[in-house]
Order: C-alpha cells, then structure tokens, then sequence
C-alpha cells in the first residue's frame, strides 16, 4: 500500500471532495489536492498554484524577467471557448474563482464575447448557405449579409444588458461597476451562444437556443450575489427587472434583423 494518499479538501471550508472534483462541492471553491500520510497524521498540503486558464475566465499575469508578473489581468483568447464550458459545467464554482478577475469592457468584449458570439455567426451562415442554395448567389448574398448583422447585433446585446444591468443596481442595493455588470452579461449570454451551433438545423437550432437563453438566465440569477454583491433579498426583484430588459432587448434585436430580412431577402429576388 502507498505511504500517501490524495484527498481535496477545500482550503476554503474543509469540506473533503471526491478525487474527480475540480470546485468544491459546498462552497464552490477551486481545490487544490492535499497529501495525507496514510497513517493519518497531519495533512500536508501544497502552496495553491496559480489560476489556470481552465479554471479561471481566460485571465494570466504576464510574466518577465525573474519571475516578476503583470497585476493586470487580461484575456486569453485560445482559452475563450475552454472557460465558457467551464462555466456552463460549473456556474457557481467558476464565478466564485473569478469574482475579481476584472478587466477592461473593450478586453472583455472582443477577447471573449466576440469569440463565442462567432458560433451563431457561423452556424447561421451555414444554415442559411444550405437553405438558399437553390436560390443562387443572391440569395446567399443575403444570407451572409443577415449573419454579419445578427453577429454585431449579438455582440451589442451583450453590452447593453450590462450598462443596464449596472446602472439599476443602486436600485436593488447594489454598488457595482460596468465591466462587473458587463461580465455577468457575458456569462449570461454563453450558454445561448454555445446552444446557437444548432442554428444549422434551422428549427431545432432555434429550440435549443432558447434553452441556451433559459440557462443563461439561472447563471444571471446565481451570479448576481457572486459577481455583484446583490443582498440576497434584492436578488428576485433584480432578476426579473434584468429579465423583462433582457428580453427587450432581445425583442429590438429580432425585430431589426426581421426588418433588415425582410429588406435584404427581397432585394435578393427584385434586383
């Protein structure tokens, strides 16, 4: 028999977690295993590393010369699509670890949600190539112009339910700021745009995006007190003030691209 075995305790609680664990499964904090002498004497555990890119949302330190590291956190790019499915795996333990992990919106914008905003991009362009292929190269025109918009529009969206989402806070008891609020609004926003690779199946695409949309609202909701301090007691009334906004949004932005359809789809057949 080994003289060591592995357990992960959460150095946060002490809550001991299964050997598969990577978040703690009472406090959702990042564990880091722990040694223990098979003879049960006192645990020995090792210095906690730094976050990785899978656990954390894409942040690193740069770092230089004999070790020294850049405070200022910033966004990895090829880590964008690893932290969004840890984030959909694990919303509370990914927010916990990343709570203050800020960056800059203009960061935040075009180093993630750019990134995962290009999956309906892709998918509606290929659905909708397929769909209108028997109609030529006009109506393919149009499909790829719709795809261009609907991904600018997306992108937008996500900004707007953040400045909106920060600039109600004071109103439910919470103290916030715009790149906190804008990144809950990411988070929120994953799940539809990881849902939305199904938009190549232009009705089923369209079922299971919704429910990319209704996941993402259960983040909103478990995010709020994580991300932005809400009282527990403000988090209801703020939720659904944030939802009814949310899909406002989400109605001003299907009505333009129905609009901008509706205009592109018979310049295709009239010109």
């Amino acid at each position: 028999m080994s003289r060591f075995s592995t357990k992960l305790y959460c150095a946060k609680c002490g809550t001991q977690n299964s050997e598969e664990s990577t978040y703690c499964s009472k406090c959702g904090a990042a564990l880091w295993p722990t040694v223990v002498p098979s003879s049960g004497t006192t645990p020995v555990t090792p210095p906690t590393p730094a976050t990785s890119s899978s656990s954390g949302q894409g942040y690193s330190s740069s770092s230089g010369g004999s070790g020294s590291s850049n405070p200022k956190a910033s966004f990895r790019i090829s880590s964008a699509f690893s932290d969004a499915i840890a984030l959909v795996r694990n919303p509370t333990g990914f927010m916990n670890v990343n709570r203050d992990n800020d960056t800059s919106i203009q960061t935040l914008i075009v180093n993630y949600v750019a990134i995962l905003a290009a999956v309906p991009f892709v998918a509606t362009l290929i659905g909708d190539s397929l769909f209108h292929l028997s109609f030529g190269g006009l109506a393919l025109g149009y499909g790829f112009a719709l795809a261009i918009v609907s991904y600018i529009l997306d992108i937008v969206a996500v900004f707007v339910v953040g400045f909106i989402m920060w600039k109600l806070g004071p109103s439910f008891g919470t103290t916030t700021t715009q790149i906190r609020a804008t990144r809950l609004a990411a988070y929120t926003f994953t799940p539809f745009f990881l849902a939305s690779i199904f938009d190549i199946i232009p009705i089923v695409g369209g079922i299971i995006a919704f429910l990319g949309v209704l996941y993402g609202l259960y983040i909103l909701y478990l995010g709020m007190p994580i991300v932005l301090n809400t009282p527990k007691d403000r988090i209801v009334s703020y939720l659904i003030v944030t939802i009814v906004v949310t899909f406002v949004v989400y109605f001003i932005i299907a009505a333009i691209i129905g609009a901008i359809t509706a205009a592109l789809f018979l310049a295709a057949f009239v010109i």
